[in-house]
């Protein structure tokens, strides 16, 4: 049972291949399917992406035409969970790869995004949802899954 992908995603797999294709020649080499598969947060290697275009029967092709390049994306994309999800976003939020997201990030991630939340506001974040001044990846997750 395979999902459609979203406007959203489908308007993200345009965006990639234009930018990609920065000469309009409407077809976008291996190494730039796995910028794009990277850019939309796959730590894929040289080899998933010879993977990838195997399990599409297109081992041998070097240039990806839009509707390849769709389909193969679209197909990554569509194997992502709500978990995946969640941990993508918390790797955001700890930007130094710290495993836990302290009061300092998250005000500076705040403000990165714009939003105008008093110190206090964010300690009590902290407090609530996490232990010891600190939110976990494990916080994250039990945050993000609780309905």
């Amino acid at each position: 049972a395979r999902r459609d992908l979203t406007k959203d995603e489908s308007e993200a797999v345009l965006f990639a291949f234009e930018t990609l294709d920065a000469e309009r020649t409407g077809s976008v080499s291996r190494k730039q399917l796995k910028v794009a598969l990277r850019a939309l947060g796959f730590g894929v290697k040289k080899a998933d992406v010879a993977d990838l275009l195997a399990r599409h029967g297109e081992e041998s092709t070097q240039q990806l035409d839009f509707q390849t390049f769709r389909r193969v994306v679209a197909d990554m994309l569509c194997q992502r969970t709500p978990l995946d999800e969640h941990r993508r976003a918390f790797q955001l939020f700890d930007v130094l790869g710290q495993g836990a997201i302290d009061f300092v990030t998250l005000k500076r991630v705040a403000k990165s995004l714009n939003l105008d939340i008093p110190d206090e506001e964010l300690q009590d974040m902290i407090h609530e949802f996490g232990k010891d001044g600190l939110i976990t990846e494990q916080d994250w997750l039990a945050i993000m899954s609780a309905d």
